[in-house]
């Protein structure tokens, strides 16, 4: 797979849980991110090239907010070496001013 990524990957050093609004299911963790997209850990594949409306959980109050909502397509996926686990790629198909904020204070803050 060849890389398409013009941002650095910044990995979060604590838990942000991504929810996916459709059916209010927990797609997983963040495991990194930038303003173009995410990293996915997750207990089940995702689907892929699939468009998500999703709520991504702050562990703490970031810009008066504890949550933030974008959109997102599933663009890649594959298995852990381990098994067991799924890793994902999400790009953001829509990011509003306020999740823009508070990804780029975090990605600032490493």
């Amino acid at each position: 797979m060849s890389e398409r990524r013009k941002l650095e990957r910044q990995q979060v050093s604590s838990s942000l849980e991504v929810f996916d609004l459709d059916n209010g299911e927990l797609l997983g963790r963040v495991v990194d991110l930038h303003i173009e997209g995410l990293m996915l850990l997750s207990e089940k594949p995702i689907e892929m090239f699939k468009s998500f409306a999703l709520q991504v959980n702050l562990p703490m109050t970031l810009n008066g907010v504890t949550e933030f909502f974008v959109d997102a397509e599933s663009m890649w996926g594959r298995e852990s070496i381990a098994g067991g686990q799924f890793w994902t790629g999400l790009h953001f198909t829509s990011l509003p001013d306020d999740a823009r904020q508070c990804i780029e204070k975090m990605v600032a803050s490493r």
